[in-house]
């Protein structure tokens, strides 16, 4: 006896198949009544798939937020001359070092003088401003302008945190052979043109420079 099979339970691409294999001369029936599941299989996925794409488009776009930047935030031009006030020291300072043990020395440092010169260079560094750092989050050229380092939160930033997270690892990225110098010292500062104004030891140490509330300062051609 020729039962006729429950093409409800077929897949679509199981009619696809039974209607390429069925002999419609034989079983007319049968192939329309494929044909009729295929048909109503084919448009119950249309609608589906219109009802998705309605769904996903009447969903509300959610804006990029935009990034707020403090009001207090240092202009570029006084973390310029800051930064060439504290240079212009950290160099006074070095001339006993290179005059001790010679410039030409520094041509091909041993190990002994990469770890040597760097810890002079942290102990003259919290010489001239451990005090500030710690108690105001400043170096002395950052005084000079009213400004301080803190955190994105806009607490003061430690002693502990800035020479730990911001200063030693410009540090010891400064004596990576080959690109040291160039990440430290000239990738380093140019990060402050970005829009948030932060140098790459502030993105490392997640930190960022203002005024002091009481010194806010308006905004220069360089701070665009």
């Amino acid at each position: 006896m020729d039962v006729t099979p429950d093409y409800d339970k077929y897949s679509l691409d199981d009619l696809y198949s039974a209607a390429n294999s069925i002999d419609q001369e034989q079983y007319p029936e049968r192939a329309a009544l494929i044909q009729q599941h295929i048909s109503e299989r084919e448009a119950r996925r249309a609608a589906e798939q219109q009802a998705h794409q309605q769904e996903v488009t009447q969903q509300p776009v959610k804006p990029t937020p935009e990034l707020v930047l403090p009001a207090n935030l240092a202009k570029r031009s006084h973390r310029f001359w800051g930064a060439i006030i504290d240079g212009v020291l950290q160099i006074l300072v070095s001339i006993p070092l290179f005059w001790y043990v010679g410039l030409a020395a520094f041509a091909e440092p041993s190990m002994g003088l990469i770890i040597g010169s760097a810890i002079y260079g942290v102990v003259a560094y919290l010489l001239m401003h451990g005090y500030l750092l710690h108690q105001y989050g400043q170096t002395i050229g950052k005084a000079e302008f009213g400004m301080r380092i803190e955190h994105l939160n806009g607490q003061q930033a430690s002693l502990k945190h800035i020479m730990l997270m911001r200063y030693l690892p410009m540090v010891a990225i400064n004596w990576i052979p080959g690109i040291g110098a160039f990440i430290a010292g000239l990738l380093n500062p140019l990060m402050i043109f970005g829009k948030q104004k932060r140098c790459l030891h502030d993105h490392v140490a997640q930190t960022r420079v203002c005024y002091v509330s009481a010194r806010q300062q308006p905004d220069d051609g360089m701070t665009a």
